[in-house]
């Protein structure tokens, strides 16, 4: 999009922005809250995702609609396109960061919680590393360094699911397995997402929480030495794939009708993130019943 329509949108003065439901606008502000709330310099944000299923109707075990499944799959087929249009759209060489975040590769706990975090890198991973781009190229600001994980109740779950998400992925490359994959939802997610998707009175009290730990520099302490301040927040709500998507989608739009002066140039393709952290969205969000709520826990 950025790159077919970046030139057209400046001209005409629109804004088009990407990932505007509850893939990405949590995470994008949760980065942005963590930041508000950090007192000096962000060098890395860790998000740990977990999705709190409270089945009501026990006939069902589905989440999400299969269509999400088959955006999931489409997005594998056409990874290698995705990675060169990257490299294309993202020319400018980023400053070399230390201390480096680097993904843990193996599951593991964090304090605070009982989940077993695997890495989870493609969804709002690639969409925040953008913003952060964005920050930096165009403000001068030194970019956070983000890594995304995703919660399980064992630790056997949390171990497999890597290997489940390569499989799919390897499958992903072949038509005979991808149709197989787009055919049974329900027999590759366990029922977590199938053509019928979710029944309303379990889709409403459905949950999620998104802890998020940024680590950086207190004010006046030089970037050479070794991070010394950690603020940890959490972003929350129910009904995160349809009630706060809608929401989030919602109020993006009345924000760039309302506030488009406080947003980047004259018009552009942007993600979130970039797109509206002048902005009051975060606020407005806050304010609605199928809202985002976000709370520091350590600061």
């Amino acid at each position: 999009m950025q790159l077919k329509y970046q030139d057209l949108a400046q001209s005409s003065g629109s804004y088009v922005v990407s990932n505007c439901a509850f893939e990405s606008i949590p995470a994008e502000l949760g980065v942005l809250y963590a930041e508000k709330n950090f007192p000096g310099t962000v060098n890395s944000v860790e998000l740990y995702c977990t999705l709190e299923p409270n089945y009501q109707d026990t006939t069902s075990k589905a989440l999400l609609n299969s269509g999400t499944w088959d955006s999931a799959i489409y997005s594998m087929q056409y990874a290698r396109e995705m990675w060169r249009l990257e490299r294309k759209l993202n020319k400018e060489k980023l400053p070399r960061l230390r201390p480096k975040l680097w993904m843990k590769p193996y599951a593991h706990k964090i304090e605070g919680s009982n989940k077993y975090y695997a890495p989870f890198p493609i969804t709002d991973q690639p969409v925040v590393e953008r913003s952060q781009r964005l920050f930096y190229v165009q403000d001068n600001k030194r970019p956070i360094q983000f890594q995304m994980y995703i919660g399980f109740k064992s630790l056997f779950l949390a171990i497999v699911f890597p290997l489940f998400l390569l499989t799919i992925a390897l499958m992903a490359q072949c038509g005979c397995t991808r149709k197989l994959l787009f055919k049974y939802p329900h027999f590759f997610t366990r029922g977590t997402m199938t053509h019928d998707g979710p029944t309303e009175v379990n889709r409403k009290v459905n949950e999620f929480i998104y802890i998020l730990k940024a680590k950086g520099w207190t004010t006046g302490t030089p970037e050479s030495e070794s991070p010394n301040k950690e603020v940890v927040v959490r972003a929350s709500g129910k009904d995160p794939c349809y009630g706060i998507t809608s929401t989030c989608l919602l109020m993006c739009a009345k924000v760039i009708l309302q506030e488009h002066q406080k947003m980047p140039g004259n018009g552009g393709v942007y993600p979130p993130g970039f797109a509206f952290a002048k902005t009051q969205l975060l606020d407005e969000l806050g304010r609605c019943k199928s809202g985002l709520k976000f709370e520091v826990l350590k600061q």
